[in-house]
């Protein structure tokens, strides 16, 4: 319990640091997910492929681009506490854009990452979710257990755009084989079965060069499940005046 109590505190702290850190773009907050893992336990040299998917409110006809920072993913297992750096996103919507894409690539200078998840979407007429960013964890010797509890993934949000909510999600699915480039998984940007080129129902951030490698574990049971099961949604609207929010539940 202890450990717990000590997770979620380092996880308010660095959503307050993050909220009133200073950033290019006025409108701001900072969101966590805690979720837990089902019961596979994952072997060692096994990969999890941590994914999050996003809706947002309040986009209207003009460009928006929305900056996802700061993130990280914390969890205890076998007595270690870890603590995941994930790649920065920038997420553009517009209505020049008739393909939906991503890609990990050099994102803008304004965020001061030098490469991350950069996706392009159509600003209207997309079903579902789309791609926030992912992660791949290599799972290291002696495995990890199945249940692991308490794992939180925390992001901030920012944009230059003024009355955008973000909702978003995570999940974690478990494959035999995967790459560490990202550019060689084949993400899928969008849920929308006709938006990006890869035109069938996969969920967004399915990699789709390496769906023959899933197996069950983290919030997934493979068959096809090959983002794994997603969190609770988390919720937060940018503001100037710094925001922060903590959704707690399991996968569902």
């Amino acid at each position: 319990m202890r450990i717990r109590e000590q997770l979620r505190a380092l996880t308010i702290c660095v959503l307050l640091l993050a909220a009133t850190s200073t950033f290019a773009h006025p409108f701001k907050c900072s969101s966590a997910i805690e979720s837990n893992f089902n019961g596979t336990a994952i072997p060692a040299g096994d990969y999890v492929w941590f994914n999050a998917v996003l809706k947002v409110n309040g986009l209207g006809s003009a460009p928006a681009t929305i900056f996802a920072t700061h993130a990280g993913i914390t969890f205890t297992a076998n007595g270690h506490i870890y603590q995941l750096t994930v790649p920065d996103s920038q997420i553009t919507f517009s209505s020049s854009i008739t393909l939906a894409t991503t890609e990990f690539t050099r994102l803008s200078h304004e965020i001061g990452s030098p490469l991350g998840w950069k996706t392009e979407l159509p600003s209207s007429g997309l079903a579902g979710n789309d791609l926030l960013a992912g992660l791949t964890f290599a799972v290291p010797a002696g495995g990890l257990p199945g249940g692991i509890k308490d794992v939180i993934w925390q992001a901030t949000f920012s944009s230059d755009t003024s009355g955008l909510t973000v909702n978003w999600q995570w999940a974690a699915a478990v494959y035999t084989d995967f790459s560490r480039k990202y550019n060689d998984l084949g993400v899928k940007p969008v849920d929308d079965n006709k938006a990006s080129k890869y035109k069938n129902s996969d969920h967004a951030g399915t990699p789709e060069d390496f769906k023959a490698y899933v197996i069950g574990g983290g919030t997934g049971g493979g068959g096809s499940n090959f983002t794994g099961s997603y969190s609770g949604t988390g919720s937060c609207a940018l503001v100037r005046k710094p925001s922060t929010s903590l959704t707690v539940g399991g996968s569902q």
